[in-house]
């Protein structure tokens, strides 16, 4: 019976941390909500329409939805969260490094397209040179019968 007692104490720790987190959203999906969210908040800002809507849990639900998620699972973890707030920040910290690895990879895409199409020579290269990497052969070679061999 001795033997037995590290099995139970487990089994107990293992039900009452399950227990007390059912229903909530764990940290890594709650920091992709978040993010999400936020990206959401931002196209709802500069369209009109959904500027109009008094009710954000429609446009939420559906967000929630895609995660697998209710309006009450996240309200729920919310609450949780507040309870925590070193998690609660880990959360945010989690949801903003996301946000700010993916703007600076919208911003070097932007620059890169702003590259192209200030490339004076884009327009001036031959047919059979348009569509090949920048920055290599941008002119073509002289034919042949141009060429001297001495």
């Amino acid at each position: 019976m001795i033997r037995r007692w590290p099995l139970i104490l487990l089994v107990i720790v293992l039900v009452a941390s399950g227990c007390s987190s059912k229903g909530i959203i764990p940290p890594k999906k709650m920091a992709l909500i978040l993010h999400d969210m936020y990206l959401l908040d931002a196209q709802i800002e500069n369209d009109v329409d959904y500027t109009l809507m008094a009710d954000t849990t429609a446009v939420y639900g559906s967000l929630f939805n895609e995660y697998g998620y209710t309006v009450e699972d996240f309200n729920r973890s919310l609450d949780y969260y507040l309870h925590d707030p070193i998690e609660f920040k880990e959360i945010f910290k989690m949801a903003h490094d996301r946000y700010e690895k993916e703007a600076l990879t919208y911003e070097a895409e932007a620059e890169r397209e702003m590259m192209v199409d200030e490339d004076p020579f884009m327009d001036e290269q031959p047919a059979e040179q348009k569509g090949r990497r920048r920055g290599r052969n941008r002119l073509a070679p002289p034919p042949d019968d141009m060429i001297e061999y001495n």
